[in-house]
């Protein structure tokens, strides 16, 4: 960006770094927000942005799973793992709990 005035590329890229700051903060405020929807094991876990996009996608795949088949989490045919099947991160854990695996 030139400019007649040297002036100006001083504002313009202040501008430009308040836009990107603006940006991140948006940004790191909706990661917030979706962490809160997805349930962790323990609760309070904290979630990187890769993790949470990951886990976000899994447990929507989870739900609607649910919903179309009508069925619970642990006898969904979706979570059943197998070479063809990815494993559902909510069904394993829905799993152990009703096993009894990982209780204190």
């Amino acid at each position: 960006m030139e400019s007649d005035h040297p002036w100006l590329v001083g504002v313009e890229r202040l501008q430009a770094t308040t836009r990107e700051r603006n940006r991140t903060h948006s940004v790191n405020n909706a990661f917030l927000a979706l962490r809160t929807l997805i349930p962790t094991e323990p609760k309070d876990r904290k979630l990187s942005k890769i993790e949470t996009l990951r886990l976000a996608t899994s447990y929507i795949a989870h739900l609607m799973s649910q919903l179309n088949e009508g069925t619970c989490a642990v006898e969904h045919p979706r979570c059943d793992p197998g070479p063809r099947h990815p494993v559902c991160t909510f069904c394993v854990s829905a799993r152990k709990k009703s096993n009894g695996y990982g209780q204190p």
